[in-house]
């Protein structure tokens, strides 16, 4: 059955405009055009105006979805599959973050009493939740299942007290950085206490060191854009850089 253009945009609850516009851009351009100026979209047309509205439910830009839909049979698969792992990591963090707040308005109420540990438990699980909904992908990809497990179970069993440690670590470590960053010309000892705190850092959750993974993280520092947000916010701008420099030159197991 061959769908006017109106038609289609009735049946996916869509604009005519929105459908001009698609076809506009080359992200779905009808089947044929009748001679009466007519644009005619069939089967294969509506399955790719489904798939395009699922990407965009999932907030995906349009540039993003013609790149996909670009993408062989086989590929689309595996980026469907991985749009699904991303939005069950994101339930789940919605999950624990719906019952954490729950849970602390009872406590705040009276009607229960949160024991620290639970505090700190539900924390983690929240964080560990955010973390896999926002760089779970990319970690698979460059270190595989085992170990990004491995450092999520690691992170699961810190105790508030080696939290704590962690935060401070970070926060000399933010410390160090901006001295590096804020002088033009940083001693050694100064680019070696930013790789030392650095590594220690990075010891509270992963399982094993590993000098060529711990620069292949500077490298994803450098081409993540909110890995470089993060350091050049704290540590001043640059400091992505000069971090990753310091890391590439240092790092030796």
């Amino acid at each position: 059955m061959a769908y006017r253009i109106k038609q289609l945009a009735a049946l996916a609850g869509v604009s005519v405009r929105t459908l001009r516009y698609y076809d506009q851009i080359g992200l779905l351009t009808p089947a044929r055009v009748a001679p009466n100026g007519y644009r005619l979209y069939e089967q294969e047309q509506v399955d790719r105006l489904q798939q395009i509205c699922l990407y965009k439910t999932m907030r995906l830009p349009l540039a993003t979805i013609k790149t996909l839909l670009a993408q062989s049979p086989a590929q689309q698969l595996i980026s469907l599959q991985r749009q699904y792992q991303t939005l069950r990591a994101e339930r789940q963090r919605l999950d624990q973050l719906l019952t954490l707040v729950q849970t602390t308005i009872q406590n705040q109420r009276g009607d229960s009493m949160m024991t620290d540990e639970s505090k700190f438990a539900a924390f983690k699980a929240a964080q560990l939740a955010t973390n896999e909904q926002r760089y779970g992908q990319e970690s698979r990809k460059r270190y595989g299942e085992t170990v990004v497990e491995q450092a999520n179970q690691k992170y699961g069993q810190l105790t508030a007290a080696d939290y704590q440690r962690m935060q401070a670590v970070e926060a000399n470590l933010m410390k160090a950085l901006h001295a590096v960053v804020a002088n033009a010309t940083p001693t050694a000892d100064q680019q070696q206490r930013v790789y030392a705190l650095h590594r220690e850092w990075l010891s509270f959750t992963w399982p094993n060191y590993s000098a060529a993974a711990h620069r292949g993280l500077a490298q994803l520092y450098l081409n993540d854009e909110r890995f470089s947000a993060y350091y050049d916010q704290r540590a001043g701008v640059g400091a992505t850089k000069c971090l990753a420099q310091i890391i590439d030159r240092n790092a030796r197991d």
